[in-house]
């Protein structure tokens, strides 16, 4: 009963975190997603050094946050955003944590030996002044499970936590594609 269990989570999961139906009709064709490896979580907060003191106090700002709508009223979902640092040289996402949410994950997907795609648990991730930290569909993205369904837009409040600017407000707005039209292609 406990297989069927992990398997009944897998296809959920695989729903919240695969792209829009009509943006996946190819790529399905060439990929099986019935098949795709839930595989065990990468290191955790635990195992990643604290960023050093630099002295100047980070600001990170966070730009097209969304939630996918719920699959046929599952409660699992993916929810996306941007994160730029306006100032400071560097923190790191710890946590994230979303009004209505039993709890929440950082994963991302990748491709195995074999062709199959992957979706793990991943851990704090760093984000630097050289770049933004991109949580969007088919890589980094926040899994969202225990909420109640959201529908195309109900807006989420929620938290990102940081190592070093702290704990930072945002609106998940749910939508059925990214912000602008982009499906993360």
């Amino acid at each position: 009963m406990k297989h069927y269990a992990l398997i009944a989570a897998a296809g959920l999961a695989l729903t919240a975190c695969s792209e829009p139906a009509e943006d996946t009709a190819t790529r399905d064709s060439a990929m099986d997603h019935g098949g795709m490896d839930l595989a065990a979580p990468a290191e955790t907060a635990d195992a990643a050094a604290p960023l050093p003191d630099d002295g100047i106090a980070p600001v990170v700002e966070i730009a097209d946050a969304w939630i996918r709508p719920h699959p046929q009223g599952r409660d699992v979902t993916a929810a996306y955003f941007t994160a730029t640092l306006a100032q400071g040289h560097a923190d790191r996402l710890i946590e994230a944590r979303m009004d209505g949410a039993g709890h929440i994950e950082l994963h991302t997907h990748t491709m195995n030996d074999e062709g199959m795609m992957q979706m793990r648990q991943v851990g704090p991730q760093d984000i630097t002044d050289a770049g933004a930290l991109a949580f969007a569909p088919g890589g980094l993205h926040l899994m969202v499970f225990g909420m109640d369904p959201v529908a195309e837009g109900d807006a989420v409040t929620g938290t990102l936590v940081f190592e070093r600017a702290g704990e930072v407000a945002v609106t998940f707005q749910a939508r059925n594609t990214a912000p602008g039209g982009h499906s993360g292609h």
